[in-house]
């Protein structure tokens, strides 16, 4: 419950806030579109850093203190973004906010690791899906907050502070000093005793799969809305559209039980064939609101579910150190959603929304040639 609502408060509110009441900042600061996707990229660029220190940071301080100093970046970005009446204030507090997602999820990887094997896949998926239940609440608050972004984002630090000292109490003090952040050699093993070939290429393999799941899903978290607005759908259509993503990204807890059931290799495919067919079906037809809600509520699982297997892998390559392999697999993500919003705003310009749309189709469906070849859930089928 600490981790996914570490996760919510984080990701759902603090960094995706920006993007869920960007029109209404908009309108009010009298921004140009330059401008406030500029002070977008830089949360992007602001979580891609924190990303690779995570690692440090948990072995210097520890999981809860990395966790806290990750919560209060949220709180203090989501205040100043509420305080901003231009855009150094505000690219300030996007970038602070943006910075905190970086630091709250990897440590649960270690946390994770002290649960029982049957269990322990299934908790770290629970937690990774803490982004959709943020987005859930978030939506309504920007729905009922209406042209009040600023009260949203307060309401989004009242969030951000409860979920703080909820992880502050669960996480232990003390620090773990007997842990490695070196990833399997021939000469280790994870538990349960299977080697698993070639680590370095494994590792590589892995993180290229989680930087093309960022890559081509950027499209849909950046244009979609967009898309179904030129289409002609109002604002609430594409609040609506996001607020069903983070419920359906819920479903994504379950990845461990889909896993074992049909192994890594069957579920990852899978997952991309739906998202890519879920990304494409937007700009087939955003003009139609069912269609549009049930493509979102398909990549809202989809995507999460490409993601827990990336971290899942991450942390069966890292055994002796999980939240290593996850900060691998997460920041390898995170460059992919940087680098996405700004090749799709180059075809978007170009040739139009829906090019961009298909296009984050196109690189999901050859992120499926990098799918686990082995299991990445102790007992799992192959």
């Amino acid at each position: 419950m600490a981790g996914s609502a570490s996760v919510a408060t984080a990701y759902g509110m603090a960094r995706y806030g920006y993007g869920l009441l960007l029109p209404d900042i908009q309108d009010n600061l009298g921004l140009t579109a330059t401008v406030l996707g500029a002070i977008g990229t830089l949360a992007y660029a602001a979580y891609v850093a924190m990303t690779t220190l995570v690692g440090r940071c948990i072995v210097r301080v520890g999981q809860r203190a990395t966790v806290v100093a990750g919560g209060l970046l949220a709180v203090v970005g989501t205040v100043v973004i509420a305080l901003a009446h231009g855009p150094a204030l505000l690219a300030a507090g996007v970038g602070v906010a943006g910075a905190s997602a970086g630091l709250v999820h990897p440590p649960f990887a270690d946390a994770v690791d002290r649960l029982p094997a049957t269990i322990r896949a299934r908790t770290l998926a629970t937690i990774s899906c803490g982004t959709g239940w943020g987005v859930a609440v978030a939506a309504p608050i920007a729905i009922v907050a209406g042209d009040k972004w600023r009260t949203a984002f307060l309401g989004f630090a009242a969030c951000t502070i409860a979920s703080t000292l909820f992880a502050a109490h669960a996480l232990p003090r003390r620090r773990n000093r007997d842990r490695t952040v070196h990833p399997l050699t021939s000469d280790s093993s994870p538990p349960g005793g299977r080697r698993l070939p070639r680590p370095k290429r494994v590792v590589t393999l892995m993180r290229v799969g989680a930087l093309l799941t960022g890559l081509g899903s950027a499209p849909f978290w950046t244009f979609a809305v967009d898309a179904v607005r030129e289409a002609g759908l109002d604002q609430t259509a594409g609040r609506a559209l996001l607020g069903v993503t983070g419920v359906a990204s819920i479903l994504a807890s379950g990845v461990a039980d889909v896993i074992r059931r049909l192994g890594a290799t069957r579920t990852f495919v899978l997952c991309a064939l739906l998202e890519a067919a879920a990304i494409a079906t937007i700009g087939l037809a955003p003009n139609r609101l069912v269609v549009v809600l049930v493509a979102a509520a398909t990549f809202g699982a989809t995507y999460n579910m490409l993601v827990n297997v990336t971290v899942l892998w991450g942390t069966r390559l890292y055994p002796h150190q999980p939240s290593a392999g996850s900060a691998k697999a997460v920041s390898a993500q995170a460059a992919g959603l940087l680098c996405g919003p700004l090749l799709g705003g180059v075809v978007a310009d170009a040739i139009g929304l829906t090019a961009t749309l298909f296009g984050g189709a196109a690189i999901i469906l050859v992120t499926a040639f990098f799918a686990p070849r082995s299991d990445v859930i102790q007992g799992a089928v192959k």
